[in-house]
């Protein structure tokens, strides 16, 4: 009875394994055409890899390699002083530090290859440190990756993939997002993690402006959240849901929205 008991007990982890690798599996089985085949890149992935060309040279020659000057733009245009370039020097750095022994353009794509791979993991974390039990959070790691926006490069493989936009900069931003938020909303809740709450916002900041700022505003948001004693964001509905019952169904033929400290007279 008591071996039966305990493999109960086991039954909902293993259950979170096996989906997450299905998760997983699913994306590296799919994808692998992406590394597997060599074609010339038809997007803005070659843009991706002259950035990182020019980072791995100016660290070769010790130049400052967070703001270097790409000559072959026009007439020259200092390109990380504008752009997000966490991604492009981060594979610079572990080009030069394995002694070129990878090719930078199969580091981006096989980096682009993993990060599409694994982001369902990412979500599952995310949605961990969020507060959400672990099947629901598996069961949105599983969908993670389906989710898509047509024609506005948003999440989703178009955004990344040889026939799409090659976007891989916000490919890491896509990945870093989801951590970050849920960093920072243990910071908001619990009062710790700062560092980490910080090492990912920079990160994600870095690796795509307009994903970072969508971090802040989300923090934002969530800073006022947690005056109302919402410690939890997937009771944020249910509790309003619940107040609102609670309140217009005294039978004073009112809506007496008294909890948000509004009162409407009667019709």
């Amino acid at each position: 009875m008591l071996d039966r008991f305990r493999q109960f007990r086991c039954l909902p982890g293993l259950i979170v394994i096996c989906v997450l690798l299905l998760a997983v599996a699913f994306n590296l089985i799919y994808l692998y055409p992406e590394v597997a085949v060599k074609v010339p890149d038809l997007n803005d992935s070659g843009m991706h890899l002259l950035l990182a060309d020019m980072a791995v040279e100016a660290i070769t020659h010790g130049h400052d390699f967070t703001d270097p000057w790409q000559s072959t733009m026009s007439m020259g245009y200092p390109m990380f002083h504008f752009y997000q370039h966490l991604p492009h020097v981060t594979v610079a750095l572990v080009h030069v530090l394995t002694l070129r022994v990878f090719p930078v353009a199969d580091m981006l794509n096989w980096t682009s290859y993993l990060l599409l791979s694994l982001f369902p993991l990412s979500i599952y974390w995310s949605l961990r440190r969020f507060g959400f039990d672990q099947l629901s959070s598996a069961m949105g790691g599983l969908v993670a990756s389906l989710v898509a926006t047509k024609g506005l490069v948003g999440f989703g493989y178009t955004s990344y993939l040889w026939h799409g936009h090659g976007l891989y900069s916000q490919l890491w931003a896509m990945v870093l997002l989801p951590p970050a938020l849920a960093q920072g909303y243990r910071v908001l809740r619990e009062g710790r993690g700062y560092f980490w709450a910080t090492l990912l916002l920079a990160a994600t900041l870095m690796s795509h402006l307009i994903y970072g700022y969508m971090a802040f505003v989300t923090l934002g948001i969530l800073t006022f959240i947690q005056p109302m004693r919402v410690l939890d964001p997937k009771s944020l509905a249910g509790e309003t849901w619940r107040r609102w019952r609670h309140v217009n169904c005294q039978g004073n033929g009112c809506s007496d929205l008294r909890w948000l400290g509004f009162r409407f007279p009667r019709l």
